[in-house]
């Protein structure tokens, strides 16, 4: 029975990808769930009866090259275009993708993008801060909502998603605030008509184990109401002295379709996770010699005895789609979610003289409630004006975000021996004053978005956003006002498809972000203005069956950048600018059949270009001058259902570790395999081995700690569909 899917124009469900199997959607021990495969994109306009019938395959079975490549996705738009059509670069790693090569975290997706930096592993306390696109910070968003701190919760929470949509560059005019260097949007997977279960256990290095599991189906007869129940365990040691990872996910999604003008569409998610608050290693010891030896990467510098960090979130996300028509679809969208922290922990400091005894500081009992609620109302469709098509989207955001917390600090901690670290056994002193802090800001915004087709060959993409940010915060009894100001976000560009899978694009954007000002004031007592990116960006893509490419050339300016006011130190103005030129080459390539290789190359150059700190000139932290990645898959079956071999590099140049140059890590390439079988129609097992070589690398944190990259490791899935 065919049943119609949700309409393309839903930003959520606008994929070109309808997987025949609900294989296992968990990541467990870090790894994704068992495989999905395509059928071809659908047009907005295409009727009921006229989408193909879904299919249940075996997991594994029958995986095409063209599973790893996404061409038409909501990236850079609201609405679902072609790749080709987009004047920015995009890049879109698909849960084929994901899951072959392995990923334990959005970290290892990022290492499939060229210009991005994956940041501090999973064993960092919250991880999202660190990551990095074309030099500037990552904004994430779910399916079109802005993320704020919820990825922060459970960085391997990678089961429930479809794909992940890479904006390079700045991109407020599509999704507001943040992102100044890029934005990652997660999309989660759907449910089907279908019923179709799996189940997943998975084992490695580390007693590390987990088990998962996917159903999905349709709830009524007719088959208008569907739904998707997933969930997964991970319980597992890790590589560093006293820290255990314990992980608890469980999703719903539902959707209702009647095959009528109004749609209705859940996703429910809970997340959690529990381990330690790993303080990192001291620069002295590890990145810089201290004169006697080097820290080993599975020291842990806190206390293990008192230390503890537990984060969970409720989210929900609900819409509505009503059609207007042939062409239009009114859509209102509503997001809630909550960031919950109980945290004790410890920070390093500097070295005594020594180089060997670390000073540190900590809180105790440190609690955080974040409150957030988004709304939204899209109008989208078609029209033609003097014979030239239009995709448009009108839209209005109101976001609400609210925040508490508070918690002690730890009096006058001991120092610690970074080579022979001797823990407490008895509880700390704590200093007797409870700081606080807490606040709230709205930001409404309007936006509209155009994709007008000039020519059959030549379009245009403009987009703009108008909002006005209003926050109100304490900190420690003091209170601020602002950021308060009017921001505009703009977004234009062309692309010539010159052959029909071949583009030229030019295109022009910008972005904004309240984080780094939240609270601050100048000396006057006024309120700083959002910091703010425009990137220019010229290119060429190429985009046919199973092969891809993008290779572009880029300048992106942050501006209002705080820096020291000359006339008084103790106060900053937003004079500062920062600045990256670079150039990114990505490509997928279907050599045979059989064979299927991606990677790319990306050359950084970032730097300070104005400050009061005495720091112009200097290279931005974190950003490597070349990156480059390459990973392929080789199947031995003519009829891919057999052996499979993976194989998989990740090369990152040297970079200094924070804004003043202090010092500087080395560069590194770490070396990935992997072997996958089709014991039988329903059940595959896959062995996945991590830096094969024991590369030893670090990212950096701040001026006195970084985080150990994870050494050699390996781990098995062993998957099964019902």
């Amino acid at each position: 029975m065919t049943v119609r899917q949700p309409s393309a124009n839903s930003f959520w469900l606008a994929a070109p990808q309808i997987p025949r199997t609900a294989a296992a959607v968990c990541l467990l021990c870090g790894a994704l769930a068992a495989p999905a495969s395509a059928q071809p994109a659908l047009e907005p306009e295409q009727a009921a009866d006229e989408l193909p019938p879904m299919t249940v395959e075996a997991v594994g079975v029958g995986r095409s090259n063209e599973e790893y490549v996404t061409p038409r996705s909501t990236a850079a738009t609201r609405f679902e275009a072609s790749t080709l059509e987009v004047p920015q670069s995009v890049q879109v790693i698909d849960r084929a993708l994901i899951e072959d090569s392995g990923a334990v975290d959005v970290g290892d997706i990022l290492r499939r993008v060229p210009s991005a930096y994956v940041g501090n592993t999973r064993l960092a306390p919250f991880t999202s801060f660190s990551w990095k696109i074309r030099g500037f910070d990552a904004a994430v968003t779910r399916n079109g909502f802005r993320q704020l701190y919820f990825e922060d919760v459970d960085q391997s929470a990678l089961g429930n998603l479809e794909r992940v949509e890479i904006i390079k560059g700045p991109g407020s005019a599509v999704y507001g605030a943040e992102g100044l260097g890029g934005t990652v949007n997660m999309v989660t997977r759907r449910p089907q008509q279908d019923f179709d279960a799996s189940a997943r256990l998975s084992a490695g290095r580390y007693d590390a184990y987990g088990t998962a599991f996917d159903v999905t189906g349709a709830l009524t007869a007719d088959g208008a109401l569907t739904a998707r129940l997933t969930g997964e365990i991970e319980r597992a040691d890790t590589f560093v002295d006293f820290q255990d990872l314990n992980r608890d996910n469980l999703s719903l999604t539902t959707a209702w379709d009647a095959g009528g003008p109004v749609r209705a569409f859940l996703l429910a998610e809970y997340q959690r996770r529990d381990t330690l608050p790993n303080p990192g290693l001291p620069v002295v010891g590890t990145v810089q010699s201290n004169g006697v030896g080097r820290v080993s990467r599975s020291t842990y510098l806190g206390e293990p005895e008192f230390d503890s960090l537990t984060t969970w979130s409720p989210l929900v996300q609900a819409w509505l789609e009503f059609d207007l028509g042939e062409h239009w679809t009114l859509s209102p969208r509503y997001q809630f979610f909550e960031f919950n922290v109980n945290q004790q922990q410890m920070r390093l400091r500097a070295p005594e003289p020594d180089g060997v005894t670390i000073r540190r500081a900590g809180r105790f009992k440190f609690h955080e409630r974040d409150k957030t609620d988004t709304f939204q109302l899209e109008l989208k469709g078609k029209l033609d004006t003097f014979g030239m098509p239009h995709e448009l989207l009108l839209g209005y955001e109101w976001e609400h975000h609210r925040w508490t917390g508070d918690w002690f600090d730890f009096a006058s901690p001991p120092a610690i021996n970074a080579l022979n670290p001797v823990h407490q056994s008895t509880p700390l002193a704590v200093d007797p004053t409870q700081p606080t802090f807490s606040g709230r800001g709205y930001t409404p915004s309007y936006y509209v978005q155009d994709l007008m087709h000039l020519t059959d060959t030549v379009t245009i993409l403009t987009g703009v956003r108008h909002s006005r940010p209003d926050f109100k915060s304490e900190f420690a009894g003091d209170t601020a006002r602002g950021p308060i100001d009017d921001n505009t976000s703009w977004q234009l560009g062309s692309t010539w498809q010159f052959r029909p899978d071949w583009s030229l694009f030019a295109g022009y954007g910008t972005g904004f972000t309240t984080e780094a000002v939240i609270g601050s004031i100048d000396r006057n007592g006024g309120a700083f203005e959002p910091e703010e990116t425009r990137q220019w960006e010229a290119g060429i893509k190429r985009q046919q069956g199973a092969s891809t490419l993008t290779l572009a050339a880029f300048e992106i300016t942050r501006k209002n950048v705080t820096t020291t006011d000359p006339v008084d130190p103790d106060f900053s103005i937003q004079v500062g600018e920062q600045r990256v030129r670079g150039a990114e080459l990505e490509f997928t390539q279907e050599l045979t059949r059989s064979w299927f290789l991606h990677g790319g190359v990306a050359y950084l150059d970032g730097e300070v270009a104005r400050s009061n700190d005495g720091d112009r000139g200097n290279q931005l932290p974190n950003v490597a001058p070349w990156q480059a990645n390459l990973w392929t898959l080789y199947r031995f079956d003519a009829n891919l259902t057999g052996l499979e071999i993976g194989l998989g590099g990740n090369f990152v140049g040297h970079r200094y570790g924070t804004l003043d140059n202090s010092y500087k890590l080395d560069a590194y390439t770490t070396v990935d395999a992997s072997a996958a079988y089709q014991l039988t129609p329903k059940l595959k097992t896959e062995l996945f081995l991590r830096n094969v070589l024991d590369e030893r690398y670090y990212t950096g944190n701040n001026n006195f700690s970084v985080y150990p990259g994870e050494p050699r490791g390996w781990y098995l899935r062993l998957t099964m569909s019902l």
